[in-house]
């Protein structure tokens, strides 16, 4: 394990929220899109393990961007931003978790107005990301997230 000035107990908690949240996610795909739209609660939940586990992505990138990258992010998508730039994540991953902190903004603040479908989408498509994440940053830390 490298010598690093992070708080390993705090990025393992916001990993293992993650991975709670994933674990509610990844079964999802395989109801289908028809019964997933006509779920209400289902709906509701799976927004919710989505604001969960980007919030943990986020709080890690305020971590490691504070405490590795020496910088303050202005706003939640410029963190993944900085991690790449200090060579923390690499820059496609940076930009994929860039759009995820933003879908989390509309999540936030627009919860009525995000078409589900588009909930499904990303359900389906995009939660690897968050996999390859943490697995960079185990890379990075030489140690199990």
């Amino acid at each position: 394990m490298m010598d690093l000035p992070v708080n390993l107990k705090k990025l393992r908690q916001k990993a293992s929220d993650i991975r709670r949240a994933l674990n509610y996610l990844r079964p999802i795909p395989k109801q289908g899109v028809k019964d997933y739209l006509s779920d209400i609660k289902g709906i509701a939940a799976s927004k919710y393990y989505l604001i969960v586990a980007t919030e943990a992505a986020i709080d890690i990138c305020n971590h490691l961007a504070a405490r590795l990258a020496k910088q303050a992010p202005n706003n939640y998508a410029e963190c993944f931003q900085i991690l790449a730039q200090a060579r923390i994540i690499s820059f496609p991953l940076a930009e994929r978790l860039i759009r995820m902190a933003k879908f989390r903004n509309l999540l936030i603040h627009q919860y009525a107005d995000i078409n589900d479908e588009k909930v499904y989408d990303i359900i389906c498509n995009d939660l690897e990301d968050l996999d390859i994440y943490l697995s960079e940053l185990a890379v990075l830390l030489k140690t199990e997230l």
